[in-house]
């Protein structure tokens, strides 16, 4: 019985797929993407003027203006009547103004430890650190009992017991939140090689961070410290750090120091903006299909100008020519019959921000958004497609509707026909660029994805990542098949299908 109804499924899914045909009213729409007005649009938000489009800053500012100009020149309508832009507050920090003292010692933020989370409310705290040895909880090895860490801080050995079976995997993550359970304030455990990780992304570590005011709490403190400040919190215990690591630790040794944390970062206040065109539909008006880039990139350092021509000015300038593609077609009696959302979105650099805050605050009910079609990087080639610019990475297609990822694969068979590569798609792939984009923040809201991406160059998040080295016959190529596909999906009778949880 199973097996007969997943046939009859299947059957009812390559119906829907193969009752996809040529279009060509939504071909004469998709050649007004040209590859000569993606460049017009990328040599003026990606130049030196823009500054990096920096989230809250003035380079940001003026992209934000330039998409508002020309969505308003195509007569496209602000979301609500009044306005374009959805605001939201930030606090921005520096990665400095934390002091670490254990007993005698005092050490240094991003040389012998690094902080998270990296936006944090000011404040002291202190008091005694216990050494849990690995910290954890099992029937047949306990590294808290006779131990009472409640309202003090813990420190935790990064590895598991030698010769002792357990139930548990026990990763970092779980004995974190097991001392947080037991009341711990404070967590500090050593990583090795962080000392050359620190020095290899310094510019990560020094450069200040932001996070949606909204969302700072006063979360537990986690500190990861090298090698060498491990060897050195030990020998003035009189313990030798690496030959326990060696040879392991028996559950009752343990020792405490008192600690002084000092939380004191300069923090300020910003504001920045995501970008929305609304285009209503006709008998499907209340679904709306958003389609997303990120319009601001990491600024400048001085005189150096960071312009993220591909990242993300590729999409950034995709979405433009989609929505004016889109808005001719109603203009010309062929609106969708469902709405279309363009969202650009800020602070996607700073950790995926403008899209959260989206979702968190949505303009349109999450329920009745039916899918999201994110583009970010589509101008360039990765060293695995050197020598082959017919191709483009879908990461997220299939995760929550086998439906979408049938249509994706049809609609570019029927008019663009470039390689589908889904390497990145893979559950177990190291880069997990699937949780990376503003399209995730869709996904875990169990709304079906679709993310573009021509992956990784040599020019990433380099100043060197600039209009002259973007392939605008590709970006064209794929700017017309991400239309293409959102034209299919907006004018279905039948909404898109989730058949899988995220």
């Amino acid at each position: 019985m199973k097996k007969l109804i997943s046939f009859v499924f299947a059957i009812g899914i390559l119906a829907t797929v193969s009752a996809q045909k040529y279009d060509s009213i939504a071909v004469k729409y998709a050649n007004t993407i040209t590859d000569k007005d993606l460049s017009k649009h990328l040599h003026i938000i990606a130049s030196d003027e823009y500054e990096g489009r920096e989230t809250g800053k003035k380079g940001q500012k003026m992209a934000m203006n330039y998409l508002i100009k020309e969505f308003k020149s195509y007569g496209i309508e602000a979301y609500n009547g009044e306005s374009y832009i959805q605001s939201f507050d930030l606090i921005e920090q520096s990665s400095s103004g934390i002091e670490l003292s254990l007993g005698v010692n005092k050490f240094i933020v991003n040389k012998d430890f690094t902080f998270s989370p990296t936006v944090s409310n000011n404040k002291v705290i202190n008091g005694e650190m216990i050494f849990v040895g690995y910290g954890i909880e099992e029937d047949n090895y306990n590294s808290y009992e006779n131990l009472d860490v409640k309202g003090k801080a813990v420190f935790i050995l990064n590895d598991l017991p030698k010769k002792v079976e357990l139930k548990k995997s026990w990763k970092i993550i779980d004995r974190i939140k097991l001392a947080e359970e037991k009341g711990a304030v404070a967590v500090i455990y050593c990583v090795e090689n962080l000392d050359i990780m620190i020095q290899k992304y310094e510019h990560y570590f020094s450069k200040p961070k932001m996070e949606l005011k909204d969302d700072v709490i006063d979360e537990t403190p986690i500190l990861k410290i090298t090698k060498q400040m491990a060897e050195t919190l030990f020998e003035s215990e009189k313990l030798d750090y690496n030959k326990i690591i060696k040879k392991g630790l028996k559950k009752n040794k343990t020792f405490s120091v008192n600690y002084e944390l000092t939380i004191n970062k300069p923090t300020s206040l910003l504001t920045s903006e995501n970008v929305l065109a609304y285009i209503p539909g006709t008998s499907h008006k209340e679904e709306v299909l958003v389609l997303s880039a990120h319009y601001d990139h990491i600024g400048k350092d001085d005189s150096l100008v960071f312009n993220g021509a591909d990242d993300d000015g590729t999409g950034t300038v995709t979405l433009i020519e989609i929505a004016q593609a889109f808005m001719q077609a109603k203009k010309e009696g062929h609106s969708m019959k469902r709405s279309i959302l363009i969202l650009a979105v800020s602070g996607e650099e700073k950790g995926l921000l403008g899209s959260k805050y989206y979702t968190d605050n949505p303009i349109f009910p999450l329920k009745n958004t039916v899918v999201n079609l994110n583009i970010d990087m589509i101008g360039r080639y990765d060293e695995m497609h050197k020598n082959d610019s017919n191709y483009i990475y879908l990461i997220g297609s299939d995760k929550l509707s086998s439906e979408l990822h049938d249509l994706s694969e049809n609609v570019n068979k029927l008019y663009i026909n470039t390689q589908f590569d889904y390497t990145f798609n893979d559950e177990n792939d190291p880069n997990r660029f699937y949780y990376r984009s503003d399209h995730y923040n869709f996904a875990k809201n169990d709304i079906p994805v679709i993310f573009y991406f021509s992956g990784v160059h040599e020019d990433y998040h380099k100043a060197t990542d600039t209009v002259e080295k973007i392939d605008f016959k590709k970006t064209q190529k794929i700017a017309r098949l991400v239309f293409y596909t959102a034209w299919e999906i907006a004018n279905r009778e039948e909404r898109i299908k989730v058949d899988k949880k995220e």
